[in-house]
């Protein structure tokens, strides 16, 4: 019995620095999100009845994106995880990433039209550079992070 007690114990030790890696990334992720939406929100100079009717809409669309993203991650995994790839798998792996890059610019195509809606089109155009301009800064200040 006092075997079993240990083993559970050392299991649980185990387990905890794969717990604080997951919390710390969910960490990194949510603070992520919260600057993307403060820059997002600055550059588009959004009113607050704009704001509530743009964000739901634009957190519905980067779930649709993400979910997509893990989904493609999974079916990569899976096929490099293979030691014997054919040129028949890098053909359907290509196939699959140019398809994925179709379904993800449909995506756009369809919540943009929303945001047209949603804002103004000029706006609308502006989040199209606000994502990119986001997207570049936070490499650079990794970029940075990373010389020191």
């Amino acid at each position: 019995m006092k075997n079993w007690i240990k083993l559970i114990f050392i299991a649980l030790l185990l387990q905890q620095p794969i717990l604080l890696k997951a919390q710390r990334n969910n960490e990194k992720k949510e603070k992520i999100k919260s600057l993307k939406v403060a820059f997002i929100t600055k550059e588009l100079n959004l009113s607050p009845k704009e704001a509530q009717t743009f964000w739901p809409v634009y957190n519905e669309y980067q779930d649709k994106l993400e979910e997509m993203r893990k989904s493609r991650k999974k079916e990569n995994k899976i096929m490099f995880n293979d030691s014997t790839w054919t040129d028949k798998d890098a053909n359907i792996f290509i196939d699959n990433e140019c398809d994925f890059k179709i379904s993800e610019a449909q995506l756009q195509k369809q919540y943009y039209t929303q945001f047209k809606q949603t804002l103004s089109v000029k706006k609308a155009a502006l989040l199209l550079k606000a994502e990119e301009d986001f997207k570049r800064e936070l490499l650079r200040q990794l970029k940075g992070k990373n010389k020191n």
